[in-house]
C-alpha cells in the first residue's frame, strides 16, 4: 500500500511534476519507424501531457517540435513538409526540426521576427525501429545498447499500442510473474500466437517461487516453475530505469521483449514492444498477423472497456482461456490494468508475499527520484559509448539444476561469462 502523496509522485508526469522530470532524464520512444516513414504525413504525438507533432522534413531529418503554430495555434500536423521545415497552413509560418521559425511569408521583408521565436522542439533519433525523444534538461545521455535495438534487422520488430491507464499500472503488469499462471493460463497443447512454444507444457500451471534482486539498472526477477516433466524452469525477467521491462518469452534462450510504458498523460499510455531473437529471425509474418488480429487501426486494443474486452463466458466455462477474453496476453493485460481505473489508488490495496516485485519495482522508482532529487543525476545514465552498464545483465527462461535457484544459476552464468571475457 502507497500513501495518496507516494500514489501521485510516481503516477504524475506532466510539466514541473518530479516524476515527469525522472521520466524526462531519459530518452523515450514516441512512435515505431515505420508510423512515420519517408515522404509520410506529419504525426502529432502527445507525450507526458505535451502535445507535439513528429515530421521528417524534405531532406527526410527528422523532428519533434510543439504542435500548435506560435503564431495563432492552428494544429502543424496538417502543415505543408517543404523548404526545409514544416509550413504551417494558416499564416505559413515555416518551423524547422529544431523548432527554429525560419520563415513568417505574410509579414513584410524587414519587418519578420522569425529570430523572436522560441517554438518547443525536442530532440529526435531512430534507434531499434522505434524514434526516441530526449525532453529532459541538460546534456542528452546516449539510449543504451539494448540487445533488442541492436540486433539485425530481421531478428527485431517493433509496435507499439495504446492503453487507457496509467504508466505504471502497465510496467507493473509486465513485471509482475505471477499473474500469468492465472490471467494468461491456457489450455495444454494450445502453442502461443506469438511465439509458437505451449507454456503450459514448459512451466505447468501452478504459480512460480519468486526472488528478486537489485541491480545497476533497477531489478532483476526470478519465478522458479516445477515443470510438468518434474525439473525446475527459471524465468529471469528485469525492471530497466526508468519504465522499461524485459520479460524472457518462451523462446528460453533465444531472445527475450523489451517493453517500454511511456505516459501520453497521466491516464494514457503507450506500450511499446520490441521483439528479439539473438539466435534466428523473427517470424514477422506471424507477429503481424497476431497483432492485425488483435490491435486496430486506432493503435488501441480490439478488446476494450467500451465491449467489456468482448469476454465470452461459455468461453470461459470450458476452460478455453482462463477470463474468457481470447488467447492474446497484451489484450489480457489491458483488461487487468485498464479495469484498475485512469490511475490505480494504491492506498486500498492489501499486497500479500507474492507481490515482492511490485515492492522492488516501487522501491526502485522512489530510491531513483531521491537521487535525482539529491544529485541532479538520475541512475542509469550513460555518458560514454564504451559504458558497459550491461555486463550484469541476464534475461532467459531455461531449465535449471535441481540445487539451483535464481541467484546461483545468475552467478554461475555471470561467473563463465566473465571466465570467457
Amino acid at each position: 500500500m502507497l500513501s495518496k502523496a507516494q500514489n501521485d509522485l510516481i503516477t504524475q508526469t506532466g510539466p514541473g511534476t518530479t516524476g515527469g522530470r525522472f521520466l524526462r532524464s531519459y530518452w523515450q520512444p514516441i512512435a515505431a519507424a515505420e508510423e512515420i516513414p519517408v515522404g509520410g504525413a506529419p504525426m502529432p504525438v502527445r507525450i507526458m501531457s505535451e502535445d507535439l507533432v513528429l515530421f521528417r522534413d524534405d531532406q527526410d531529418r527528422l523532428g519533434l517540435i510543439g504542435q500548435f503554430c506560435s503564431h495563432r495555434g492552428t494544429d502543424l500536423s496538417y502543415g505543408r513538409v517543404e523548404d526545409g521545415g514544416l509550413r504551417c497552413l494558416y499564416h505559413g509560418w515555416l518551423y524547422d526540426i529544431e523548432g527554429n521559425c525560419i520563415d513568417q511569408p505574410a509579414e513584410p521583408e524587414g519587418r519578420k521576427f522569425c529570430d523572436k521565436i522560441r517554438h518547443p522542439a525536442y530532440p529526435v533519433q531512430e534507434k531499434g525501429g522505434a524514434i526516441w525523444t530526449y525532453m529532459g534538461e541538460g546534456e542528452p545521455p546516449l539510449i543504451p545498447d539494448f540487445e533488442f535495438l541492436m540486433a539485425p534487422e530481421p531478428n527485431r520488430l517493433t509496435f507499439r499500442v495504446i492503453q487507457t491507464c496509467n504508466w505504471l499500472q502497465g510496467l507493473e503488469s509486465s513485471t509482475d510473474p505471477v499473474h500469468t499462471t492465472f490471467l494468461h493460463r491456457r489450455p495444454p497443447g494450445t502453442p502461443s500466437q506469438r511465439s509458437g512454444a505451449d507454456i503450459s507444457a514448459l512451466r505447468g500451471t501452478d504459480p512460480p517461487e519468486i526472488g528478486i534482486e537489485q541491480t545497476s539498472y533497477g531489478t532483476r526477477i526470478f519465478a522458479v516453475h516445477n515443470a510438468p516433466n518434474g525439473k525446475k524452469y527459471l524465468r529471469v525477467n528485469n525492471y530497466v530505469y526508468p519504465c522499461g521491462a524485459t520479460p524472457s518469452t518462451s523462446g528460453g534462450e533465444g531472445g527475450y521483449q523489451g517493453r517500454w510504458y511511456v505516459p501520453i498523460d497521466d491516464f494514457n499510455h503507450c506500450r511499446f514492444e520490441f521483439f528479439y531473437r539473438h539466435s534466428e529471425p523473427l517470424d514477422k509474418e506471424r507477429l503481424r498477423r497476431n497483432r492485425a488480429e488483435n490491435v486496430g487501426p486506432d493503435n488501441r486494443h480490439i478488446r476494450r472497456p467500451e465491449n467489456r474486452y468482448l469476454q465470452d463466458r461459455e468461453e470461459l466455462k470450458r476452460d478455453d482461456s482462463f477470463g474468457g477474453m481470447g488467447l492474446h496476453f497484451p489484450s489480457q493485460d489491458a483488461f487487468a490494468i485498464e479495469s484498475q481505473g485512469a490511475i490505480q489508488d494504491r492506498t486500498k490495496e492489501n499486497l500479500g508475499s507474492s507481490d515482492i516485485v511490485i515492492t522492488a519495482v516501487r522501491r526502485a522508482l522512489f530510491k531513483a527520484i531521491k537521487q535525482m532529487e539529491e544529485t541532479g543525476e538520475a541512475p542509469f545514465l550513460m555518458r560514454e559509448p564504451d559504458d558497459d552498464r550491461f555486463k550484469d545483465f541476464i534475461c532467459t527462461s531455461t531449465y535449471i539444476e535441481d540445487d539451483e535457484d535464481g541467484p546461483s544459476y545468475c552467478r554461475r552464468v555471470l561467473a563463465a561469462r566473465a571466465a570467457a571475457g
